[in-house]
């Protein structure tokens, strides 16, 4: 799979851009702030509904502009599609595949893309939601209805919540609470389905992330990773054993005003050598772990994804890894169809990989070379 033409119109700071991509790897070279980020970030969003950057669609319009357009032809094997998204500041958005209009799932369907960045770092050092929302891309890219149940979840946690906190001022006019069980229900099927999805997805992409960490690492590190739900199953099924945690949580999170049990409070335990890594492992160990996890997210998507091999993106993340990592990293990307590279100093990038380099400055496409 592959980009073949992308265009931009008034997305961050392009008023317009059109650029015709190849096979293989492809360099953006400028200065920070000047835009080649931002290029490979509109592919990432198509891909994803989202920026990896921005938690507001807005933030990708251009400053002064009412709406952006992107636009990309994806290739894959002998067929051609015609992604476009229309972000309005005001109103809903619009997406067309191929001229026809769509849901955006139908974009993560059709389009799967890899990113590291180096924001990735949170995946062993941050907080569980970064970890979490790693899970739920990669089970989402296995199966992508699974993204409009996690959108259910939330809302049904937030309606959940917003009740909690009505019984909380009330509960002394109130011991009614059909509506509180009526929650309950809903979230526990929603939860159910998160959490089977989330089970399956860890162990597939398990032992893909050993291959990949002893080969990146050049070590034999012990290294696992495994889901740490909330929920506590001993004898129950998880749907029972979540049910009757809400129930006995009921007093607490009404006292709370929010849901304290459910796959909203999961995470993955990511171990090294049997202690966790976001206290102990160092630098280049993290570093090798989130290549690792990455890295299997590639392989995964490869062998089980429905949307076939997936555009990898490396977002100035080079500059994050020493000559080693860099060697490994680059070795791994072998025989990927298409790799997208940011980089602010050309020379941070392993020279296997500088082959084609577009140099980037203001918002605007200069020229491309053959390093």
């Amino acid at each position: 799979m592959r980009v073949q033409r992308l265009s931009l119109r008034d997305f961050r700071n392009y008023s317009a851009a059109d650029l015709d991509l190849r096979s293989g790897v492809s360099v953006f070279q400028g200065k920070n702030g000047q835009g080649k980020t931002n290029l490979v970030e509109a592919v990432y969003a198509l891909a994803h509904g989202r920026s990896h950057r921005l938690s507001h669609l807005s933030g990708l319009i251009r400053k002064g502009a009412d709406s952006t357009i992107v636009r990309a032809t994806v290739v894959s094997g002998d067929r051609s599609l015609n992604f476009e998204w229309e972000i309005n500041r005001e109103g809903p958005g619009r997406h067309q595949l191929s001229g026809n209009l769509v849901k955006a799932l139908d974009f993560s369907r059709s389009l799967s893309v890899v990113m590291f960045a180096p924001e990735d770092i949170t995946l062993i050092r941050g907080e569980p939601v970064a970890r979490r929302g790693y899970i739920d891309d990669v089970a989402c890219s296995l199966s992508p209805k699974l993204r409009g149940t996690l959108a259910d979840y939330d809302r049904t946690i937030k309606q959940r919540n917003s009740l909690l906190k009505s019984l909380r001022l009330n509960r002394r006019e109130t011991t009614d609470y059909n509506t509180l069980d009526i929650w309950d229900q809903k979230l526990v099927s929603l939860g159910a389905e998160i959490v089977t999805a989330r089970e399956n997805t860890v162990s597939l992409l398990r032992p893909f992330l050993v291959n990949r960490y002893a080969t990146i690492s050049g070590t034999n590190d012990d290294i696992t990773v495994t889901l740490h739900m909330s929920v506590t199953t001993v004898d129950a099924p998880y749907a029972q054993s979540f049910a009757d945690q809400l129930r006995e949580r009921r007093a607490d999170d009404i006292d709370r005003g929010q849901t304290t049990v459910g796959p909203h409070r999961d995470d993955l335990n990511l171990s090294l050598n049997e202690l966790p890594a976001k206290g102990y492992a160092s630098h280049g160990e993290s570093w090798s772990f989130v290549l690792a996890l990455r890295l299997a997210e590639l392989d995964l998507k490869r062998s089980h994804g429905p949307a076939g091999d997936p555009i990898v993106i490396l977002d100035d993340v080079f500059a994050e890894l020493d000559s080693q990592r860099r060697m490994h990293l680059a070795e791994s990307l072998l025989g990927v169809e298409q790799v997208l590279i940011t980089a602010a100093v050309e020379e941070d990038i392993p020279e296997s990989l500088r082959l084609f380099v577009t140099r980037i400055s203001d918002g605007k496409i200069l020229d491309e070379s053959v390093a």
